[in-house]
């Protein structure tokens, strides 16, 4: 026993979401499933798109102790709305949104940050070796893929928005741990292996409470998995009343214990992409029946305070309301609190990704399975075609950083000795409390190079050896200048000491 919406309700509108009116989007009787994890039109995916994910209070908190943030905020720089059709993907449209969103705010036209979300479910799987036996997968293996091995434009492999069913290969019979191609929709066509990789600096996991921080302070979103409550979400799969109303305007709210019961009992995941807030968006709590909660005196309980997000359903049902457009939402502060897990990237360098032939950390820049001097790219290389000789130079300014000021520190070594540079390291000891207030530069033969740009949040110190290839082919001899600026108030530290690693012939 399936029941729709009645059809004069189905596009009813009421002047408040405070007493939503409610209608019954699914009743299971006897012998019915109830909810999956799959719906023909709104799906979900398997409950694992918190998979790995560190504990969040664990993590460390970015917010300064004097923060204040506006009561509403969201970012731009966001691509269209799409959806992922019939298949349990969201982990993959989440990660897609949020790099096409990256590079659009490095640069990118809107109309050509247009990537692939069937290359990246392929590429988790079979590069990074990520939910290999299952459809689902997590916004973190996925944006993983991209720093390591990249992902593609879209008209180089379009998404197909039906799973692979028998009649596409005799193995996707259906059932679970099916052969990955089931996953993937099989592999991809011969001329992706010379398509463009675009891939990102670096990902990394990030508290939920420090979203605002990172919102205001890098103006890019934030990837957000967590359970999936069908209620919550006025699914048409829950087997409780639910909102026609709430649903168009995308309103997700904390789950009532009835709700928390039922849904767990077939467990389900989505993933979606946080781009704002709005501290004074409110909507009445339900019960399982659909009531409106009431406090001892008569007067409706109310949840306020709401995350503003880009969902992956298409922008014509979920969200059609919603004031940022269609196939947006409005994610409880709690729900995500308690059962949310995030995680975020840095912004690209704009341009075709080449093999960094001097990169120490051995890394395939391309996609093309070699790195460095295996690569043909590199094979005319300097650091490929001469060992040349080692030298190291070294300096212990042991100098204080000026705090919040542009002008920063620097602290040159003069280095007398010839030569040819084939590859470069730099070596920093910083002592600071807050690393994400910091940014290093180091400047040599009119080059300079960004080697740590405000990142890692409340972290300590940055203790750390950074590549510097963009300096290959250039003279050893010379002033090299490290510069480290302070770019927020309150917390202050100390450029202890400085290493330059070179080769050259």
């Amino acid at each position: 026993m399936v029941c729709g919406p009645q059809p004069d309700m189905r596009f009813s509108r009421l002047l408040s979401v405070v007493s939503p009116l409610l209608i019954t989007a699914a009743c299971v009787g006897p012998g019915d499933e109830g909810p999956t994890p799959y719906d023909d039109e709104f799906p979900v995916s398997e409950d694992n798109v918190n998979e790995g994910a560190p504990n969040n209070r664990g993590l460390p908190d970015d917010n300064k102790a004097d923060a204040v943030y506006p009561a509403k905020f969201e970012i731009g720089d966001q691509s269209p709305v799409q959806s992922q059709g019939s298949r349990g993907v969201c982990s993959s449209f989440a990660a897609t949104g949020l790099v096409e969103s990256l590079y659009i705010k490095a640069g990118m036209p809107v109309a050509e940050a247009d990537f692939s979300e069937q290359y990246l479910q392929w590429a988790a799987k079979n590069l990074n070796g990520s939910f290999k036996n299952t459809e689902g997968s997590s916004s973190d293996a996925n944006l993983r893929t991209v720093v390591k091995y990249g992902t593609i434009k879209e008209a180089e492999w379009v998404y197909e928005t039906a799973p692979w069913t028998a009649a596409n290969d005799p193995a996707c019979t259906g059932g679970e741990n099916l052969p990955t191609k089931c996953y993937t929709n099989g592999e991809p066509p011969a001329s992706v292996a010379n398509a463009i990789k675009f891939k990102l600096p670096q990902t990394r996991w990030i508290n939920t409470n420090s979203i605002k921080a990172h919102l205001t302070s890098k103006k890019t979103g934030v990837n957000v998995g967590f359970t999936f409550f069908y209620q919550s979400w006025n699914h048409r799969r829950s087997q409780l009343p639910v909102s026609a109303d709430l649903w168009r305007l995308g309103v997700v709210t904390y789950p009532n214990a009835k709700d928390k019961e039922i849904s767990l009992e077939k467990r389900a995941g989505h993933a979606i992409q946080i781009v704002g807030w709005d501290d004074n968006f409110e909507v009445t709590k339900r019960d399982a029946d659909g009531n409106p909660v009431k406090d001892a005196q008569g007067n409706e309980v109310k949840e306020k305070g709401f995350w503003i997000f880009k969902n992956s359903w298409g922008a014509a049902s979920f969200g059609v309301d919603h004031p940022t457009g269609g196939g947006y939402g409005y994610l409880s502060y709690a729900y995500v609190d308690e059962y949310g897990s995030a995680v975020t990237a840095d912004l690209p360098q704009l341009g075709a990704v080449a093999e960094v032939c001097t990169d120490a950390a051995g890394v395939d820049e391309d996609g093309d399975g070699k790195a460095n001097c295996a690569d043909t790219d590199c094979a005319s290389a300097p650091s490929c075609t001469s060992t040349g000789t080692p030298r190291t130079f070294t300096a212990t300014p042991a100098a204080s950083i000026p705090d919040n000021a542009p002008a920063g520190i620097s602290n040159t070594i003069n280095v007398t000795d010839t030569g040819t540079l084939t590859d470069v390291k730099l070596t920093v000891d910083i002592t600071h409390p807050y690393r994400g207030d910091l940014k290093v530069t180091l400047s040599h033969a009119g080059t300079d190079t960004i080697v740590f740009n405000t990142t890692g949040g409340s972290a300590d110190d940055v203790k750390m050896t950074f590549p510097v290839p963009a300096q290959s082919g250039k003279a050893l001899a010379g002033a090299w200048t490290l510069k480290v600026v302070d770019t927020a108030a309150q917390d202050t530290g100390t450029l202890n000491s400085w290493k330059l690693e070179t080769v050259s012939r």
